[in-house]
């Protein structure tokens, strides 16, 4: 539920300054800059966290689902390299576009806004996983020491 009450706060806001500005929602919209965000991906795969990531949607979303701590400390890790990640793709997408409109003969300042698009969709994404890590450090917080001394816990195992 609270990923939809995200989402629609989200689309408001975005909505409120199109009417403002009376701009255009095309103007929001750039596949380019949502192609490089997808190097969150392969930053959590080579990181091995990839598995743990999924885990955190659905250790965030279900209260009562049985977990260790061990399980709840990777899926807020996964979910904070995600994040990390997501702001890293934005500013080097923004950076590479600003850098090609500053090489450009005319400098126009659509081009500047364009390179910024990347920046709002870390933005939204990192929005959307903020309440998901805080629901897991907070059921890993709430967790009591009995799960966290389980056999299934330690390294020798994995």
């Amino acid at each position: 539920m609270y990923l939809l009450s995200l989402v629609l706060l989200i689309l408001l806001c975005i909505g409120w300054s199109v009417i403002n500005m009376n701009a255009d929602l095309i103007n929001y919209l750039d596949p380019a800059s949502l192609i490089m965000l997808l190097v969150t991906l392969p930053v959590l795969l080579s990181a091995g966290l990839l598995r743990d990531f999924n885990n955190a949607f659905r250790l965030s979303i279900k209260r009562n689902a049985v977990c260790t701590k061990t399980e709840l400390l990777r899926a807020a890790e996964a979910v904070t390299l995600a994040i990390k990640a997501l702001w890293a793709a934005g500013i080097v997408n923004t950076l590479l576009g600003l850098i090609s409109t500053f090489t450009t003969e005319k400098f126009i300042w659509a081009f500047v806004g364009i390179s910024m698009i990347s920046l709002l969709y870390a933005a939204f994404f990192s929005i959307l996983l903020l309440p998901m890590r805080s629901r897991l450090l907070v059921r890993l917080y709430e967790l009591p020491d009995e799960t966290a001394a389980s056999p299934k816990d330690t390294d020798a195992t994995r």
